[in-house]
């Protein structure tokens, strides 16, 4: 069996930067590569088989934004990646995560986990809990023991930072904003926040939480310490985290009690520790938790952070809350891409492992990517989040990993079209019989249309110039809604769902694409524009759909920026 590979040597291109791709083939002969722009061919050559080589430098269209599809074949295998061009990681930030850093950890074992995320197109990384201690995030010697009794290595860190920027990654330093560790805290009780009873707040017993007002010594120590992360371990920025409380609180720096609400003192101090942090790294950016969405409200104020970040707790519990998560996120900060941290419980290494782990993966994926938002999920090679905690994350068997990697490609390929700002939301409007402008008909389909429930297909629909997107997510089947549960209800597939669209003129090409199936790239679908007593349609049958689909059409006419 001949075994076949194709990956990009970077995580994501520049405008005007070749594509350099790594092929590795157990065939004799040559391998064929083909480049596509949804189905239109971008390039096509012949490249040696084997193993070994430089990587194949190819030509791509320089251009601002764009996804292709790459596909790789020899006489007996084929093998399928995807990458895009964007002037900035934050412009589609597909966030990873590394979180072990033991002095244990081979070069080898490091470039293997860097490698399998770049499998994934991730191109920006978060280095989770690699200092000493939340308050003084360096130590003074290479390896040490954290607040948690993990011995870990600077060195180890240091090396991954430098294997994800060779990968074309940025490597973001975890930072707790305002948690430090008892031994600091005691000793300075004037820098600590309180409660109603002007008792220390503390986390888990673990952490003090120390007031960051402008009045406090914290806020200055804190941001030193991040410029510090960044001069001494290489990273680029800065995951700002929080804990989503204390909501109200009382401060003391002042020498008098004083009330703070919290979440209005949060922007000022992203926004000066972003500007410090860009001083240094002017390429880099930095990313701030809204826990549970707060304070997202008040983060508008916030202009030089890199994305809207959000870590999903209850009640934020169905599909349906992912999608509200991202739209609303978009709509206070249009400018800024907006990431989910859904961690998925189904992956727990103290858990069984059932098939429907990996539909809650796809589903879960499928909400968040088809609402054009980001999943922060996958990290240190094949793993995904479980927690919040993420050296516990739960390690993926060949099959989950594929699984996973496929639906990675989909969303690179389709950036602009799951990303564009410029879209529109129009299922709301545009979808279902009420509506009548686009139907879907399907002897086994009940409801469809916006707004994610159980036993539906849900459709998310989105206008960019003059082509209109759908994206399909099957929901078709499932007993539940809820988008952290082991899903063992497989979604039911829909085979030949007639598509009609109500137009006005004609209509150039009708496309579709899924992750579900092998194929890796877009496909142009036979349709036909019929004239009706009841109007002029656009009718097409759609192939099987899964899990997650998308279909797209372009109206005839001049093109306005938006490529097929």
């Amino acid at each position: 069996m001949t075994d076949l590979s194709v990956w990009p040597n970077r995580a994501q291109l520049r405008p005007g930067q070749p594509l350099e791709l790594i092929v590795r083939s157990s065939e004799r002969g040559s391998v064929s590569i083909r480049v596509l722009d949804g189905s239109d061919l971008v390039a096509d050559l012949e490249v040696p088989a084997g193993g070994g080589g430089d990587p194949v430098r190819i030509a791509v269209p320089s251009v601002s934004r764009a996804g292709f599809s790459i596909e790789a074949t020899t006489t007996s295998a084929r093998s399928t990646t995807a990458i895009d061009v964007a002037p900035h990681w934050s412009s589609a930030p597909r966030y990873g995560f590394f979180s072990d850093f033991g002095p244990e950890e081979q070069e080898a074992d490091s470039a293997a986990r860097a490698d399998a995320l770049l499998r994934l197109h991730v191109n920006v990384v978060q280095f989770y809990d690699w200092m000493a201690s939340h308050h003084t995030l360096v130590a003074d010697q290479n390896e040490f023991t954290d607040p948690l009794g993990r011995r870990l290595s600077h060195a180890v860190a240091r090396r991954k930072v430098d294997l994800a920027h060779a990968r074309g990654m940025a490597a973001l330093g975890y930072g707790a904003l305002y948690g430090a560790e008892a031994d600091f805290s005691l000793q300075r009780p004037d820098w600590l926040l309180y409660d109603g009873r002007r008792q220390p707040l503390t986390l888990a017993d673990l952490f003090y939480l120390q007031d960051f007002s402008t009045a406090s010594p914290w806020r200055a120590w804190i941001e030193a310490q991040y410029d510090n992360a960044v001069d001494q371990l290489g990273f680029d920025g800065i995951h700002i985290d929080q804990y989503g409380f204390p909501k109200r609180a009382l401060s003391r720096a002042s020498g008098a009690w004083l009330e703070l609400d919290i979440g209005a003192e949060f922007p000022g101090f992203v926004q000066e520790a972003c500007r410090r942090i860009l001083q240094r790294r002017p390429e880099g950016g930095s990313i701030f938790n809204c826990v549970n969405a707060w304070p997202l409200d008040r983060m508008p104020a916030v202009t030089l952070d890199a994305a809207t970040y959000i870590e999903v707790w209850e009640p934020h519990s169905r599909y349906r809350d992912l999608y509200e998560l991202i739209r609303r996120a978009r709509t206070l900060r249009p400018d800024k891409a907006a990431i989910l941290a859904a961690y998925l419980l189904p992956f727990s290494p103290d858990l069984p492992r059932t098939a429907g782990a990996l539909t809650a993966y796809k589903l879960a994926s499928a909400a968040i990517g088809a609402s054009g938002g980001f999943h922060l999920i996958a990290g240190e090679g094949n793993a995904l989040l479980t927690e919040a905690y993420y050296p516990r994350y739960g390690r993926l068997d060949e099959d989950e990993a594929e699984g996973v990697r496929r639906y990675a490609d989909f969303a690179v390929r389709n950036t602009i079209r799951l990303h564009d700002v410029s879209a529109t939301d129009i299922a709301w409007t545009h979808v279902g019989p009420t509506n009548d402008l686009i139907t879907l008909d399907h002897p086994s389909l009940g409801w469809y249309g916006a707004g994610a429930v159980a036993d539906s297909l849900w459709v998310v629909g989105r206008e960019i110039g003059p082509v209109t997107v759908l994206q399909l997510v099957n929901l078709h089947g499932l007993v539940s809604d809820s988008w952290n549960v082991d899903q063992s209800s497989v979604p039911l597939p829909l085979e030949g769902a007639e598509l009609r669209v109500r137009v006005t003129g004609g209509v150039s090409g009708l496309w579709w694409d899924s992750p579900d199936d092998a194929v890796g790239h877009a496909r142009s679908l036979p349709h036909e524009v019929v004239e009706t007593s009841e109007g002029r349609f656009l009718v097409a049958r759609l192939p099987r759909l899964e899990v997650w689909s998308s279909v797209w059409w372009k109206l005839e006419g001049p093109a306005r920026g938006v490529s097929a």
